[in-house]
């Protein structure tokens, strides 16, 4: 077969959360890019000595908001590619069976990767330069943009592209590796049962340890060096990257407890209780629906947190002065609100990867339901158990992340500043943004559930139960 183009099955439908990833983190980088191009433009007719100045600072802020917009969509997109496998393991099993090198596969999966990162890609590129011509046109037809030289078709908008690109293949790539345990003989079976490996789950055991104890050990030096400067931030930042990549590591041993307590609210029927079981009965499965989105709600709250908290204290400080609480708060306000639109392009993209896995998931869960219709179960009983099933999987995700938001805000604004109060700095959770994120993940169960129980209720037991 070395002379052949391998094909792995599966259709195009697959791809299509990967498409939209590459497309709205491209559109979010390119229009980034105009956004820092226009504002130093503007600054620049007004100010030509500050321009400078503003572009660095804009460019600073921006690329920072890019990468974590490429952190969880490369999260995402390796979660998806991990869904695609898991779905097509009998074809890759008979490929292995003709002679096609694991290797080669994981190669023609990954490529996959690439094409769809590109097209999707180039598409949020042509979309965001598009955007950032009706914004000018607009703003200097209506005056609030002042006349001068804005260069929308900057080289710099190419950078979000080739970022996104390398960063979908590379994220296809990790979500392939799975493709090493498919065996050839999965091919001759009845039914394919992945391969286990008990030295992989150790690895990943060990790793999730070591990485959550060094984070913790991070945030608490960083919780301490606050006290003394608000350089401590700076330690509680690594110490926040190293225990979250312990949560994505041990996901598969984190999640599974998670969603168990949280099923426990479902109540006893029989659509709830495979629901809930299925939890934990497919872990990885479970894990992969999941982790995006916590990603996502993470990363809204601990904002919300950090500057919900540095407002108040700040604010506090300020006592003396009205207006100047006043100016502070305000100011605070529209930056809460700025940072929230930015990251919430992160939870966006969060979004799709839920919906992709639970909608993915019910295709390649055929046979399973055909039994379930074959033993009884009625078109809404199946709806009512897809319901549960995402429910129970976003409020387990919804419920954590918020959970660990809370958590990293408040470090942050304590290592920032405890050397300020010389003390403790208490909490201040933003109600109003956890009821948005609450709302949020309540109307994806209902997006992911209508989708995927539509698909589901028009499965014959007979079809279902006849699919390899």
């Amino acid at each position: 077969m070395s002379g052949r183009a391998l094909r792995t099955g599966g259709s195009t439908r697959d791809h299509v959360a990967t498409l939209l990833v590459a497309g709205v983190s491209s559109l979010f980088g390119v229009a980034l890019v105009e956004a820092v191009v226009l504002i130093s433009g503007a600054v620049g007719a007004s100010a030509a000595s500050s321009s400078g100045t503003v572009a660095i600072a804009l460019g600073t802020v921006s690329s920072v908001f890019l990468l974590i917009a490429v952190y969880v969509a490369a999260v995402v997109t390796a979660n998806t590619f991990a869904t695609i496998v898991a779905g097509r393991r009998r074809p890759i099993a008979l490929l292995r069976l003709l002679g096609a090198e694991s290797a080669r596969v994981r190669r023609a999966l990954a490529g996959e990767g690439l094409v769809v990162g590109a097209v999707g890609a180039v598409a949020g590129l042509v979309l965001g330069v598009a955007v950032a011509a009706i914004v000018t046109g607009i703003g200097l037809a209506q005056g609030w943009l002042p006349p001068a030289m804005y260069d929308l078709l900057t080289p710099a908008v190419a950078g979000p592209v080739v970022v996104v690109i390398v960063t979908t293949w590379f994220a296809a790539w990790i979500g392939c590796r799975s493709v090493t345990l498919v065996s050839p003989l999965e091919a001759t079976a009845a039914a394919a049962a992945p391969a286990s490996s008990t030295g992989r789950r150790t690895r990943s055991a060990t790793v999730t340890i070591v990485l959550l104890v060094l984070g913790a050990a991070f945030l608490a030096l960083g919780v301490l060096a606050g006290m003394l400067s608000p350089v401590g931030l700076l330690v509680a930042f690594f110490g926040g990257i190293f225990s979250f990549s312990g949560i994505i590591a041990g996901a598969r041993f984190i999640m599974p407890t998670v969603l168990s307590l949280v099923g426990r609210a479902f109540g006893h029927s029989p659509s709830a209780r495979i629901a809930v079981a299925n939890a934990s009965r497919y872990a990885e499965r479970s894990t992969r629906a999941t982790m995006s989105l916590i990603i996502g709600v993470t990363l809204v709250t601990m904002f919300a947190v950090a500057l919900t908290t540095y407002s108040d204290v700040v604010t506090a400080r300020l006592a003396e002065s009205a207006g100047e609480r006043q100016a502070l708060g305000s100011t605070v306000a529209l930056t809460i609100g700025v940072f929230s639109v930015l990251v919430g392009f992160s939870a966006l993209i969060a979004a799709v990867g839920l919906v992709n896995t639970l909608t993915v998931g019910m295709l390649q869960r055929m046979r399973e339901l055909g039994l379930l219709r074959a033993l009884g179960f009625s078109r809404g009983q199946l709806r009512t158990m897809i319901l549960a099933e995402g429910a129970q999987l976003t409020a387990g995700a919804v419920v954590f992340g918020l959970l660990l938001g809370m958590l990293y805000g408040w470090v942050a604004a304590q290592s920032l500043l405890g050397g300020v109060v010389h003390g403790i700095v208490a909490p201040v959770v933003p109600w109003p943004i956890v009821v948005v994120v609450i709302g949020g993940g309540a109307a994806l169960t209902a997006v992911s559930s209508v989708i995927a129980s539509r698909r589901a209720s028009a499965v014959s037991p007979v079809v279902a139960l006849a699919v390899e």
